[in-house]
């Protein structure tokens, strides 16, 4: 007689339930390799953010180093350099080229920080009428007013023809 085992059972090797050691080596180097590639673009975003802040800051220093020299408080000729007092770990320097046009230079402002090895710099170049040049408005004139008879005109006369008025505002 053959003794057969009932239904519901199997004889021999049975699977468990479950992953296997080698599914489980593979799905943690996948998770691994994939965390170094995001903390690698987390990186690389912080390091866009910081350059963008320098650039922005580098901007502002230099346009504001370039409105010293249009209000003439660096000269256009002799240029200049140093560091800014309100960010001293900046520094600048204001070139000037010659003169193409009377009284107008070519003006060279560069901004520059090193921070970590790298240099985050910007360079500004505007032409500039020198500032020494200009009047101011102590120094203006009247314009120089002529005799209403011989202009033909009225402009300036009180009202009676031949006399003018010089000056005075007519308060």
């Amino acid at each position: 007689m053959i003794v057969r085992p009932p239904l519901g059972r199997r004889t021999g090797p049975t699977r468990r339930a479950g992953l296997s050691l080698l599914e489980v080596l593979l799905a943690l180097a996948i998770f691994l390799f994939s965390l170094a590639a995001i903390g690698a673009l987390v990186d690389f975003g912080n390091e866009r953010s910081t350059a963008t802040a320098m650039q922005t800051t580098a901007t502002r220093l230099a346009q504001a180093k370039l409105a010293e020299v249009e209000a003439g408080a660096i000269s256009v000729t002799a240029g200049g350099s140093g560091t800014f007092d309100e960010e001293p770990e900046w520094n600048w320097s204001v070139e000037s080229g010659s003169a193409t046009v009377a009284n107008v230079y070519p003006i060279t402002v560069r901004v520059w920080r090193e921070v970590a090895g790298t240099t985050h710099e910007v360079t500004i170049t505007q032409m500039v009428y020198d500032p020494a040049m200009m009047g101011n408005a102590a120094e203006a004139q009247p314009p120089a007013t002529t005799d209403a008879t011989s202009t033909g005109g009225t402009a300036g006369a009180t009202g009676t023809t031949g006399t003018t008025s010089t000056g005075g505002s007519g308060r």
